[in-house]
């Protein structure tokens, strides 16, 4: 892509910010955007207040604006987007409106009242609406969101087959299809297990912010409900405010087994990837999993519920898949996996090779840069920018 001026701004809303220590989003913004300012894009995302440090400007070359965002479930989202289109409408002035979920869309007629002559990219990274946190009616909000995201946006990201396919059935819209990505880890110190008490024999592994959709219940059910005592890693927290760790807590009876290390982030997170003996992920909905492509990259054999973007991820002849909310199918496939050390290594070394070729940051990066590279060619070339080049 070309090295844009600051009229080839590109702003991002609808994500907690960066730098990233929250959720999958907010690593797929840091790690593509980071990637992008190194071609020389100019790029700003709006982080809320509360989820970076203050007095953050930016983060690895992308231009960062905190704006304020209530703590509340239903309005942190929507308060936070909306001062954001404000900000952009009179302040930054970009050419390229990035919108991330399905919930913020819901200002996208704002943003074409406003900003006439920007284009409109969304990146769907799942089904909101699906989310069991919400209630009716603001899952209902969200699906409206969903329809502004197919209706008012020129250029639509979906991150995986099923998402596009989803969208391209129900509104009959044109998809990209772009990858999360993960980087491969270089050599990696288990020293930090130590702190957690997970050192030693290995373990079984989840990461993953603790919400119902992650259905993290049939994990602890089948790691309690095998006959050989087996520990199962929770990393992560709860996301919602809804009590889910704590009933997880109550059926995890204080066992040994279940061990919750809350959110771990950098040389703690990439010790336990590499201390794992498997990973897994009981998903009843996801987008593209970036928590299992880390896993992948770390060379680890996983189970994984059978849903589209697992096999999207994972291949369609891998074989350790079990039916999403069967708690003992999963417990003999871990019995299965436990008791196979060449199979499991062996398979480990395929995922890595495969997430190696077919999920890379730089080649997502290099795709959506030719996305925008394109869309601020056609806006020049319908006149939107006279006498500048993109």
């Amino acid at each position: 892509m070309n090295k844009t001026d600051n009229d080839s701004l590109i702003a991002v809303t609808g994500t907690r910010g960066i730098p990233a220590t929250w959720g999958g989003v907010e690593r797929q913004c840091e790690e593509l955007y980071s990637r992008l300012a190194a071609m020389g894009v100019n790029v700003l995302v709006y982080a809320r207040s509360g989820y970076v440090e203050s007095g953050t400007t930016s983060c690895r070359g992308v231009r960062v604006k905190t704006l304020p965002a209530p703590r509340s479930t239903h309005l942190e989202a929507i308060v936070h987007t909306l001062l954001s289109v404000v900000h952009m409408a009179f302040v930054s002035k970009p050419r390229i409106v990035h919108f991330y979920s399905q919930g913020p869309c819901l200002l996208l007629p704002l943003v074409r009242l406003l900003l006439p002559r920007a284009t409109v990219f969304f990146t769907c990274g799942g089904l909101d609406w699906q989310r069991r946190k919400w209630s009716r009616p603001a899952s209902l909000m969200i699906r409206l969101g969903e329809w502004f995201s197919a209706r008012f946006t020129d250029v639509r990201i979906m991150v995986s087959n099923e998402l596009a396919r989803s969208y391209r059935e129900r509104f009959g819209c044109r998809c990209e299809v772009i990858h999360n990505g993960v980087t491969l880890p270089g050599v990696t110190s288990t020293a930090p297990l130590a702190a957690t008490g997970l050192g030693g024999n290995g373990y079984v592994l989840s990461v993953g912010r603790l919400t119902p959709e992650k259905r993290v219940e049939d994990m602890v059910a089948a790691v309690l409900a095998l006959a050989a005592p087996v520990r199962l890693a929770v990393v992560g927290d709860e996301a919602s405010g809804g009590g889910y760790l704590e009933r997880l807590r109550r059926l995890a009876q204080g066992r040994a087994e279940v061990v919750f290390t809350g959110y771990r982030f950098d040389a703690d997170l990439a010790a336990l990837f590499a201390g794992a003996t498997l990973f897994v992920t009981a998903s009843e909905m996801e987008g593209l999993p970036l928590a299992l492509l880390e896993a992948m990259s770390y060379g680890i054999a996983c189970l994984a519920s059978d849903i589209p973007p697992h096999r999207e991820v994972l291949g369609d002849d891998y074989p350790w898949f079990f039916p999403v909310g069967d708690a003992p199918a999963l417990a003999a496939l871990l019995e299965t996996a436990l008791a196979a050390p060449q199979e499991r290594a062996a398979l480990g070394q395929v995922l890595q090779h495969r997430v190696a070729e077919f999920f890379s940051w730089d080649e997502t990066a290099t795709a959506v840069a030719a996305l925008y590279d394109r869309a601020l060619q056609q806006a020049v070339s319908r006149g939107l920018y006279p006498g500048s080049r993109p």
